[in-house]
C-alpha cells in the first residue's frame, strides 16, 4: 500500500537514533557504506505510473534536504553555483542559463538579493540562510518527491516557523509530495 501519495505529506517521527535519516538515505539509495539491510521494499512511482528504482529517481523526480546544511554545502563554492549546478545536470542548459535559474530559486525560498546574494560563500550565511539555499538545491531538479531530513532542527524557533511555512507553500506551488 502507499505511504503517501502525490501531493500529500508523511511525518515519520521517531527518537533520536531510531533510523528517520536512514530511512531517507535508503529512499535516496544513499546507504552508509557497509549497511547491511534485512528486508523491505522501496518503491517509486512516477507521475506517469512507471516504477523508478531510487537510484535513478535521484536528481530526477525525487530530491533531499539535509539536515546539517552546514555540512551539506560545499565550502569552497559559491551557494548560486551549487544551485545552478542541478540545473545544469537536469537540463544540460548553459553555465548562464543556470545561474538565472538559481537567482529565481534562491528569490522563490525567500532570499533577499538573490543576484548579489548568490556569489556569496556558505559561511557568510545564517543558518535560517543556508537551509533555504539547500531548500533551493532540492528545487534545481524540479523533484515531485522532496525528503527533509529535520530540516528545521538546528534553527531557532522564529526561523523554524519560516521553514515550516516555506515547505508549505513550496507543497502547494509545485504540488510536491513531502516526507
Amino acid at each position: 500500500s502507499d505511504l503517501v501519495r502525490a501531493g500529500g505529506s508523511l511525518a515519520i517521527i521517531g527518537e533520536s537514533g531510531s533510523g528517520k535519516t536512514l530511512t531517507l538515505r535508503a529512499l535516496m539509495d544513499m546507504m552508509p557504506r557497509g549497511t547491511r539491510v534485512a528486508g523491505g521494499t522501496i518503491r517509486y512511482i512516477a507521475p506517469d505510473g512507471s516504477e523508478v528504482p531510487p537510484a535513478q529517481a535521484r536528481g530526477h523526480g525525487m530530491s533531499m534536504v539535509f539536515q546539517d546544511a552546514t555540512a551539506a554545502l560545499n565550502p569552497t563554492l559559491r551557494v548560486g553555483d551549487q544551485i545552478a549546478e542541478g540545473i545544469m545536470l537536469r537540463d544540460g542548459v548553459s553555465r548562464r542559463a543556470a545561474r538565472s535559474e538559481a537567482i529565481s530559486l534562491m528569490e522563490e525560498v525567500g532570499i533577499r538579493e538573490p543576484a548579489v546574494t548568490a556569489r556569496g560563500w556558505p559561511h557568510q550565511f545564517s543558518g535560517g540562510m543556508r537551509q533555504r539555499v539547500m531548500i533551493a538545491m532540492a528545487l534545481s531538479t524540479r523533484p515531485h518527491l522532496l525528503l527533509c531530513d529535520e530540516p528545521t532542527s538546528a534553527l531557532d524557533v522564529t526561523v523554524q516557523e519560516q521553514i515550516v511555512r516555506l515547505l508549505v507553500e513550496l507543497r502547494s506551488r509545485h504540488d510536491l509530495t513531502i516526507i
